[in-house]
């Protein structure tokens, strides 16, 4: 059997550019349909790792402890949990332990404690 261009009339170069068009056209259109990423710049609404090389590096050099507790410790609840573990003692002992200094607790994660320094903390505070 000859090839498929033998019985169209175009030659293999000339079948070969069709093909490699209609290629770059289904590309073009199915680009059309994708989101618009947003260009590299420094934006709050814009993810740091969007951000120019420049600005990255100098977010992350002049990040605070705050800052790290912050994205660290998003929540209480995810705060309380890592005290928790690191405690070491049973869980439901800690938060028995730990249900009459809900306050104290909250006072804690509002000054930016890390989990280790709460249990310090709360060491002092006689609750275990």
């Amino acid at each position: 059997m000859g090839k498929k261009s033998a019985h169209t009339g175009l030659s293999p170069k000339d079948r070969s550019i069709n093909i490699m068009d209609k290629f770059i056209s289904r590309n073009i259109a199915k680009a059309k349909h994708q989101p618009v990423l947003p260009g590299r710049r420094k934006d709050p609404n814009i993810p740091i790792h969007m951000w120019p090389l420049k600005d990255q590096l100098a977010y992350w050099e002049n990040r605070t402890m705050d800052d790290e507790f912050q994205s660290t410790y998003k929540t209480y609840a995810t705060w309380y949990e890592a005290v928790k573990t690191i405690s070491t003692v049973y869980h439901s002992t800690f938060i028995s332990l730990t249900h009459d200094k809900k306050e104290q607790m909250h006072a804690l994660y509002d000054m930016y404690t890390w989990p280790k320094a709460a249990i310090r903390e709360l060491q002092k505070l006689g609750v275990y």
